[in-house]
């Protein structure tokens, strides 16, 4: 027995449909994948930058071992541990660490740790801020209070 068209032309139609149906998901699971992998990435390098200022303050924390300076138009943190030195600073959009025995910025030594943007450091006499601008374009600021022992254990 022989199908009329108009039979054929509803599984045809039925049949496109599941296939646009079936691509519609396909594409919007992968942006919904692509946008979950890109917060997570923001998150997870907002989470290493705290992490990361922890650890180092909770090694250096000391009177005279942090200090703040300037050079060729860069800020640096600078942290100085029995003749060796740490460097912190912004260098082509990304937080870089350089371990030197100057505290003169080598950008062939420095390490990039996190990307991010516009890092700004305040010091004062208890208060270590930390402002940068992360990957999701927000601003990020960080307070640390300062212990400032005199000796270090």
């Amino acid at each position: 027995m022989k199908r009329p068209a108009f039979h054929n032309l509803i599984i045809l139609t039925l049949l496109t449909l599941f296939l646009a149906g079936a691509g519609f998901v396909v594409i919007s699971g992968a942006q919904f994948y692509t946008r979950m992998v890109k917060e997570n990435d923001v998150s997870l390098n907002r989470q290493t930058v705290v992490l990361y200022f922890n650890q180092r303050l909770k090694t250096h924390d000391a009177i005279g071992r942090i200090t703040l300076t300037t050079q060729s138009g860069i800020q640096v943190l600078v942290f100085e541990q029995d003749g060796f030195y740490t460097l912190i600073y912004e260098d082509r959009g990304h937080l870089v660490e350089q371990s030197s025995e100057t505290p003169d910025i080598d950008r062939l030594a420095a390490l990039p740790v996190v990307p991010l943007t516009a890092l700004a450091f305040a010091l004062s006499e208890h208060l270590l801020t930390v402002r940068y601008t992360d990957e999701a374009g927000e601003i990020v600021t960080l307070r640390y209070t300062l212990v400032r022992e005199e000796n270090p254990s």
